[in-house]
C-alpha cells in the first residue's frame, strides 16, 4: 500500500515537480545473538516475561563491548531496542556490585519519565527488582524529595545536563556516596548535544569527570544516538575519551521509502498536504514538527482540506 501512495504522489500535477529524490528501502528480518556471558538467570526470566526472548544483535554486542570495559556509542534505528544497550549492563553491575550506582542524561524531562516508566516495568518483572531503587532529579523535584535523594542515592539516577550542573556538581560533597559507586554514565540523544549546546555539555561532561576522579571513579560512558555521520568522532570529542561504535543494528525492519521534496510552498502546508493524502488512503500516519504551534496550525489546515477525518 505504501508503494501504490509513492505511486500516486508521482503522478499528482502538485508534487510532481516538488520530488526530487525517491528511494525504496527493503525490509530486514531479526538478527539474533547470544553474549559471550549470559545474563544473570533472574534478569534473563524478566525479558522472557516482557516478552523478549532473545537478544539482537547489537543488543548483545552492547553488552560484550561493556562488560568488557569499553565505552560505547550505539547508532541505530528509532525503535530497535536501543534501551536494553544500557540498561542490562546497569541492572547487572547493581544487582552484582555492592553501592554501585549509574546516571541517565536526558535532553528532556519527558524523555527521563519515559525512561522512569520502562525501568519501573522490568523491575515489576525482575525478581530482585524489588531492591533496586530508581529516582528523577530534576526541576520537577520536590525539595523534601531531593534531600532524601541525596541523603540515600539511589542505584540509578535519572536526570538532565541543567540539574547536573546546578544541583549535582555544584553540591558534589553531598553526593559523595554516589560518585565513589558511579560505574556509568548513560547519555542518551547523544545527537542533541550539537553546537553552542554541545560545547556547554562538552565543559560539563569534563567537569562530571573531574568530580568522578575526586571520589575515586572511573565510569564507564554507554552513549546513544540517533543516525549521524561520524558517532565515534562526535562522541569522543564531546566526552573526552575513546568510543566503540556499534551501528548495526539487528532489529527487524518493515520495508519503506525515503522520499524527499523541495516544496514550492511552505513545508508545513506541504506536510498538511501530504498527511492529508495518506490517511485519506488508508494509512496510518503521524507527523513531527518542531513547536506545538506548528502541530496545531497543521491540524487546522488539515481539517480545512478534509473536514470528513
Amino acid at each position: 500500500m505504501i508503494s501504490e501512495l509513492m505511486e500516486a504522489l508521482k503522478r499528482l500535477p502538485d508534487f510532481t515537480e516538488e520530488i526530487v529524490y525517491h528511494r525504496p528501502i527493503a525490509s530486514q528480518p531479526s538478527r539474533y545473538q547470544e553474549p559471550l556471558l549470559p545474563l544473570p538467570a533472574g534478569l534473563a526470566a524478566a525479558l522472557r516475561q516482557l516478552g523478549i526472548r532473545a537478544l539482537y544483535t547489537h543488543q548483545a554486542r552492547a553488552l560484550d563491548e561493556v562488560r568488557q570495559g569499553r565505552h560505547i556509542v550505539v547508532v541505530t534505528p528509532t525503535a530497535s531496542g536501543k534501551t536494553l544497550t544500557y540498561n542490562l549492563p546497569v541492572l547487572e553491575a547493581c544487582q552484582g556490585g555492592k553501592g554501585a550506582h549509574a546516571l541517565y542524561l536526558f535532553p528532556l524531562k519527558a524523555l527521563a519519565q519515559d525512561q522512569l516508566k520502562s525501568l519501573e516495568e522490568l523491575k515489576g518483572a525482575w525478581s530482585a527488582g524489588g531492591s533496586l531503587e530508581v529516582a528523577i532529579y530534576d526541576g520537577d523535584t520536590p525539595p523534601f524529595r531531593r534531600k532524601k535523594i541525596r541523603e540515600r542515592p539511589p542505584h540509578i539516577l535519572i536526570t538532565n545536563p541543567d540539574m547536573l550542573h546546578l544541583g549535582i556538581l555544584s553540591y558534589h560533597p553531598q553526593w559523595e556516596s554516589f560518585f565513589r559507586g558511579l560505574r556509568y554514565i548513560v547519555i542518551d540523544e547523544l545527537h542533541s548535544y550539537r553546537g553552542i549546546f554541545g560545547s556547554h555539555i562538552a565543559q560539563l561532561l569534563r567537569r562530571l569527570r573531574r568530580v568522578c576522579h575526586l571520589y575515586g571513579a572511573d565510569p564507564q560512558f554507554i552513549a546513544c544516538s540517533a543516525t549521524i555521520a561520524n558517532p565515534g568522532e562526535f562522541a569522543e570529542t564531546l566526552v573526552g575519551q575513546p568510543f566503540q561504535v556499534i551501528e548495526e543494528s539487528g532489529a527487524p525492519r518493515a520495508a519503506g521509502h525515503f522520499l524527499f521534496l523541495n516544496p514550492k510552498l511552505s513545508p508545513y502546508t506541504t506536510a498538511a498536504r501530504l498527511f492529508t493524502l495518506a490517511v485519506q488512503r488508508g494509512h496510518k500516519t503521524i507527523a513531527f514538527t518542531k513547536a506545538r504551534k506548528i502541530t496545531e496550525l497543521m491540524h487546522t489546515w488539515v481539517l480545512q482540506r478534509s473536514p470528513e477525518l
